[in-house]
């Protein structure tokens, strides 16, 4: 808190910080399974693509965001998969707060010139036999470095993140 010369208040910071230990251990089949502080929890939740209507992928409030996760929270679900965006440092203090764990999915690349059609990215083939890798020019990999590094440079510190996945989808 910062005092002024009569000893009114002039400011005041509040703030909080939270430890987690995410780990795996093996259930008595002898499956792997997602602990929490030691203890196993089963994540349930939604892939939030982030939109909105009234700003596309602006949150239009802070209430907004918040009453979505309560949404969530209330439906039963303990987790949500952030997709396709990067939200407001706050979205992730509400999840934390709200008890709701985040899978936060690097941002897919814009392939732009580089297409299924150029032979650049491959065809889905997660149930082929022999699945194609795809092919990144230099350029395009340097770039998805980049954007993956700020991305967790600048969630590192969100509790409520639990797992970072570097792929979604068939995204090379």
């Amino acid at each position: 808190m910062l005092l002024g010369k009569n000893g009114e208040v002039l400011d005041r910071v509040k703030s909080y910080s939270a430890l987690r230990e995410i780990s795996k251990t093996r259930d008595a089949a002898g499956n792997l399974r997602i602990t929490l502080n030691g203890k196993p929890v089963f994540l349930y939740g939604t892939l939030d693509q982030g939109w909105w209507p009234d700003g596309l992928l602006t949150p239009p409030s802070d209430e907004a965001m918040l009453s979505d996760l309560k949404y969530l929270k209330d439906s039963g679900f303990n987790m949500v998969r952030k997709h396709v965006k990067v939200e407001p440092a706050r979205y992730y203090l509400h999840c934390d707060r709200l008890g709701i764990a985040v899978w936060k999915d690097q941002v897919s690349c814009s392939l732009g010139s580089y297409s299924e059609a150029a032979g650049i990215a491959p065809k889905w083939t997660r149930m082929n036999p022999n699945p194609v890798n795809a092919i990144w020019p230099e350029a395009a990999h340097e770039q998805w470095v980049l954007e993956y590094k700020r991305m967790v440079d600048h969630l590192c510190n969100q509790s409520s993140v639990m797992i970072w996945g570097p792929f979604n989808e068939a995204w090379g």
